[in-house]
């Protein structure tokens, strides 16, 4: 696509998409979201960027490695997640909480695994989408 207007809206848009899939992303292990539709959400501002400019503006051809080791990596990171609940609480993706203070802000800031596993559901999701964008994308 050739078009200026599109050009401009992307350049508007997919910013945003990124800051709100991250937002998605983060809130997903205690509220509705979470890492299938923030990499929903990444691939869509990806998908316009590719639209707008084209391959040759990102060169997906000789990144396509890239999308496969963040599938297999995501893959791996979810699946990892699923076995430290294993061994710890005795049930495979048993979720645990650790309460952390922080040193600069003196509050109490809750970290959950099922975050991490939203994060390798979420590199799941983004590598699969880019790479079948990138296969049927070629000429």
């Amino acid at each position: 696509m050739n078009s200026l207007i599109f050009k401009s809206i992307t350049k508007m848009v997919s910013p945003i998409l990124m800051i709100f899939s991250l937002y998605l992303l983060l809130r997903g292990h205690q509220l509705p979201g979470g890492g299938f539709i923030a990499g929903l959400m990444t691939s869509a501002g990806f998908v316009m960027i590719y639209l707008a400019y084209g391959c040759e503006r990102f060169d997906f051809k000789h990144r396509s490695r890239v999308f496969y080791f963040m599938f297999s990596g995501g893959l791996a990171l979810s699946f990892l997640t699923g076995l430290a609940g294993l061994f710890v609480g005795g049930y495979f993706l048993k979720s645990g909480v650790a309460h952390v203070e922080m040193p600069l802000i003196h509050e109490d800031w809750e970290f959950a695994s099922a975050a991490v596993f939203d994060i390798g559901v979420y590199l799941v999701v983004c590598g699969v989408c880019m790479s079948l964008m990138t296969l049927l994308g070629e000429e």
